[in-house]
Order: structure tokens, then sequence, then C-alpha cells
């Protein structure tokens, strides 16, 4: 567990962490000669049985609260500090805002100097807390009073904390590595060190990172948690890391993230859920510029309100919004952020965050607002169902990939009713009653194309798309496409979808086309026509002989043997059977010998013969041809 202080400069803070642990965490000498916390100290607390109790010493003054929130992120507790003869001051109430706002589930209070105060003045303080936690989110807060002096109640103190790590919150040790990092530096001997609390996940040495907003790949080299060498680190814990790659100390900024690769999603656009303080001084209006601090990190942007009371919030209000941020972060839903004014004076408010990978255009459209909503749920099966049953298609990679996951986990099991698809590598969910829907729409799309275009042969897929896009997602569409056309509910033949039964109509004027191509190529029997002559002998226009012969292929009444040439079924039929006659005879299946077989030329013995390789009646071994299937003419020619 990790117990970090908060409160008033000179309330006794440091003191108290030398006090319970023995360690100084002032370790500048002009935090020495001062008397002054300016950076954040460290220190661990041994137990008997586990890890050490780790603490963070917070700076109190107002100067260094863009430290103090640093360290606040990723507790367990904190401990606000309060000295017995100021009471709360002005820091005391701002960092009892970032622990709120961070989402810090337990906090106890110490109150220090008792020796200065009458035993009045201390009750008196005491009802003053009281009073200051009442609107506050904390129940059944504990209270010690200490005296750095005397040494007396820091034994209690520290009783109470060491037996308090055995009910230390549930860490999410699922999905990806996180740590946002508060201090870099060079170690003699070891190289860079990165230290931080590890929000998310595990690590252990040797595994691979990836530093974020940068793209550097790293290997741990080592590790320590809470103080001690260790192989594997987990969230919940202080951790340094030893790091090894193209990386120097310069390329490092605090608050960057140390992400597993699979996990390092990176944006400029936050959707949140965010409150302004009641205490705030001013209205927030859309757009208004804010210093985000999420982790370690700090990075200028504007609110833009998505949905909330007008465009404009009063302190109290609460809203959807969107961070646009000058710099891209690395956040995941449901991590703790607040939000500053931009010259960095007041702290304005927080929340948390929804979904990290925020939208561009559309932030305030139904169902992306239905989206954030459902994100607001306890649990990921809650969001999953709620989006559901508003029948949401939902993208199951995305939904899982803001939670830290690299993968959908196993087990995650969908609400019943619910339907999963695989579409371009991804993976969706849709309720049955919405897939059925889209199935519909579908087959009323291609029936009505039917009744309009009689003579076509189907839609073509470049126009079935976008009619499909006005009413069903494309993933979704697709998807039941490829469903209708696995199991024969819908055809597809050169790029064309019919229904499966669906036969073109004719005009009078397509009818009197056939009759005259067939009429020719009947009358030519064993010399197939090419296209130039099939056209000098119908007299039909180029372009409709085109469509007149594709629409008889379609129909399953020619067979197109190339470009150039096209054939009755039976005349096909009438050349596979001389093959197998000629095999029969124990004849060689050559060019030369099949062409006295058909009687005709040497080009249409060898596009036939071609022909019969595609549809796998026969193969080519060098010069001469074997028969593969002696079934295959009557599948394919004989009507």
């Amino acid at each position: 567990m990790i117990v970090a202080t908060a409160g008033h400069v000179d309330h006794g803070k440091t003191s108290l962490i030398r006090q319970l642990t023995g360690v100084e965490t002032d370790t500048l000498a002009e935090e020495r000669e001062r008397g002054l916390s300016i950076n954040l100290g460290y220190a661990y607390l041994p137990r008997e049985a586990g890890s050490p109790l780790g603490f963070i010493d917070v700076p109190g003054h107002q100067r260094f609260i863009n430290t103090m929130i640093s360290g606040i992120s990723g507790i367990d507790m904190g401990l606000l500090v309060i000295a017995a003869d100021d009471g709360p001051m002005p820091q005391t109430l701002e960092h009892l805002d970032v622990l709120e706002l961070l989402g810090v589930n337990r906090i106890s209070v110490v109150i220090t100097k008792i020796d200065l105060a009458s035993g009045a003045r201390i009750d008196e303080v005491r009802e003053q807390i009281v009073t200051l936690l009442a609107s506050r989110p904390w129940q059944q807060t504990r209270f010690f009073a200490v005296s750095g002096t005397l040494g007396s109640g820091v034994a209690e103190l520290k009783d109470y904390l060491l037996q308090h790590t055995t009910r230390q919150q549930e860490k999410r040790l699922e999905g990806g590595f996180r740590l946002s990092i508060d201090r870099c530096f060079n170690a003699r001997g070891s190289g860079l060190i990165v230290t931080g609390t590890a929000s998310a996940g595990q690590v252990k040495t040797g595994d691979r990172l990836s530093l974020r907003p940068g793209n550097a790949e790293i290997r741990v080299r080592g590790l320590r948690a809470h103080n001690e060498v260790v192989d594997a680190a987990r969230a919940g814990q202080r951790v340094a890391l030893n790091l090894a790659g193209k990386i120097e100390k310069s390329d490092i900024e605090r608050g960057d993230w140390l992400v597993d690769p699979e996990c390092s999603l990176l944006s400029t656009r936050l959707d949140v859920h965010f409150t302004l303080l009641n205490s705030a001084p001013f209205p927030l209006k859309h757009l208004a510029p804010i210093k985000l601090h999420i982790g370690a990190k700090r990075v200028s942007g504007r609110l833009a309100i998505v949905e909330g009371p007008a465009r404009r919030l009063q302190p109290g209000d609460q809203c959807l919004a969107q961070l646009i941020l000058d710099h891209p972060v690395s956040a995941m839903h449901s991590e703790h952020f607040l939000l500053r004014d931009q010259a960095e004076n007041i702290i304005l408010g927080g929340g948390k965050v929804l979904d990290p990978i925020g939208p561009r255009y559309g932030k305030s459209r139904p169902g992306r607002l239905a989206w954030l909503k459902a994100m607001q749920l306890p649990s990921s099966e809650e969001a999953l169902a709620a989006l559901l049953a508003q029948d949401q298609l939902v993208a199951l990679n995305h939904f899982w990939a803001i939670r830290n996951h690299a993968n959908i986990p196993k087990g995650s099991a969908l609400p019943p009713g619910s339907r999963l698809f695989e579409n371009d590598g991804r993976q969706w969910a849709v309720t049955s009653s919405r897939w059925q829907a889209a199935g519909e729409r579908l087959d009323q799309l291609v029936s009505h194309w039917h009744q309009k275009h009689p003579e076509s042969p189907g839609i073509k897929m470049t126009d079935l798309k976008p009619a499909l896009s006005q009413s069903i997602e494309p993933p979704l569409a697709m998807a039941v496409l490829v469903s209708r056309l696995q199991y024969g509910e819908l055809r597809l033949h050169e790029g064309r979808i019919s229904a499966n039964d669906f036969q073109p109509a004719r005009s009078s004027e397509a009818v009197a086309r056939w009759q005259a191509i067939r009429q020719q190529l009947e009358q030519r029997r064993n010399q197939i026509p090419l296209f130039s002559e099939l056209l000098e002998a119908t007299g039909i226009p180029e372009n409709e002989l085109r469509h007149a012969l594709r629409a008889a292929t379609n129909a399953g009444e020619l067979h197109c043997l190339n470009e150039a040439r096209y054939a009755l079924p039976e005349q096909l039929l009438h050349f596979s059977q001389r093959v197998v006659e000629a095999e029969s005879k124990g004849d060689e299946l050559s060019v030369i010998k099949l062409k006295s077989y058909f009687g005709s030329g040497r080009k249409l013995t060898i596009e036939l013969l071609e022909y019969f390789d595609g549809i796998h009646f026969t193969r080519r071994q060098g010069n001469h041809r074997i028969v593969l299937n002696k079934n295959a003419p009557a599948e394919c020619f004989d009507n």
C-alpha cells in the first residue's frame, strides 16, 4: 500500500514521515537549509510479512502544487496533516480537493504539534476538520494526534497503518503494465533509472515496454519495488526501473508513461466526465483553456462541453466533455484527472476518463452520447449490456483496448441475445434482433433492385455498399452480406449481388438478340466464332452484343472461353466427349491429335483445352493432356 501526505506547508508532514520510518525525505540541501519540501520524498516502513509500506512526502507550499499532484496519483491512502496551532489552512483545502478529485478512497487525519496547543484547541481543530470533511466522500475517517517533539501518538498511528495494509484496495492487475514517471536519473554503475507508481498490470525483468508519448522501445534491465530488489512488480507498488535501450535521460519528461507495447494508446482528445468544484471562483465556458493533470503529467488544452448545462458550467455543475490537448497523452478508461486554470493558480475540478480516443467530429451525436454514458457504469459487463440494449454496434477491440487490454479477455461473455462477428480482422458485437434487421434490410435492397431492373443480373457491389451504409454501419452490413452469401441466400457473380433464385427478365429486343446469337453458334458447330465474327454475322451493335453475351453467360446459356470467344453448353459437351473418346482409344491428348477429333483449327483447339484445364476436366503435362475428372463435362455442360 502507498500512503501520501497532504496538508499546508510547515504542518509537520516531513517530520511525521521521519518519525514513522526513520527516513529523512528532504534530500536536497536547499530543502534541509530552508526546512521546506520542494520535491517528492519517498520512505518505506518494513513489515514482518509482505512488502514494505510506502510513503510519499509531498510539498505543502502552494508554489509546488504541481509536484504535489504528481505524487498523489495512484496512492491508496492520504494522510491529511494539520497543525494543532494553525488549524486548517488554504493548502489544506486545496490538498483535500486534489485527494478527492484523483479518487483517493481513504484518508486519515493527523493533528500534529499537539505540544503547542491546549486540549481545548485540539478539540476545536478536530471539529473544524469534521466540518470540512462533512461534504467530502470519505466515511469513518480516523483521527490521530501526535507530537513531533514528544513523540506521543506516533506508535499508535504506525500500528494502525501497518494493520491497515491488509485491507488495501483491489488493484487492476489485469491488462497491460502502466506507470507514469515521476523521477528520472542516472545511477553510477546502473545507468538510467525511472520511478513511479504502477497503476495497472505487472512487469518483469527482461520485459519490453514503450515510452509514451514518444515511441522508444526499452527493455527492463532491473526492478525495485518498495525499495527492494525484485524480479517482478505490479500495480499499486512504488517501482524503480533500470532501463536499457536507445534512450537518454533527456528523452524523458516527468509524466511520460511506460506501457505495455500492445496497449500504448495515444491521443490528444480525451472524452471525460467532469465536475467543476463548488469552490470554483468562476463559471467555465465551452472551449475554456485548461491545464490537465493526469498521472504525473500536465499538459495544456481546452475543455469542450459535449453534454451539460448549456455551454457554460457553474460551480458544482457536471458534464460530459472532451479535453482537446496541445500534446498527446497516454490514458485509459476510468483514470482520474484534475484540471487547473491555464495560469495554474487554482484547481477547477476533475473527473474520470471515459474514452481516451475521442472523435474529432460527432462528439455530441446521440450514439456517441449513449456510448459515453455507458462508459460511466461500474463494470465492463454493465457497460456492454447497456450499449447492446440500445441496439448499438460495439467494436469489441476498441471497447477492451481503452480498458488496457491488448486483446479481448478470455472468459468475457456477451449478454444473452447477442451475436459476435468478425469483419476486417476486428470483432464486433450486436443484438440478434439488430443482425436480423440488417439482413432484412439487405434483402429489401436486393429485391427492390430486381423489381426496378428486371433485366439486370443483380446490383453491383459499388452500388450496394453506399445504399446499405445509409441505414447500417459498414462492418455490420458486410458481415451480414458475407453470411447471406455463405448460406446461399444471395449470390455473387461477376461483382453483382442477386437473390439466389433470381433470373433476369428479357425484353423482346433482348430475346431477338439472343436468338440471333444462338443461331450463329448452332450453325458454326465445331467452328466456334470469334466475337468479331459474331459482330459481323448478327449485325448487333458492339455494346449491345457484349451486354447480351454477358447476360447469357450469367444465365448459364453461354460459357466464356475468353474475352474473344463464347460457346454454347452443347458445343462444349461435344468437344469434351471427343476428348474422352480419344483417351479411351489410347490416343495421346495433344493439340495435334485432338484437332482431328474436334474438327477445328489449332487456335480454337488450344483455347478449348485451356478452358477444360480451368474447370479441372483436364490438366496439361508437357505437350499433352490427361483427364482428371470424366464427370466434369456433364456437371458443367449437360443442362
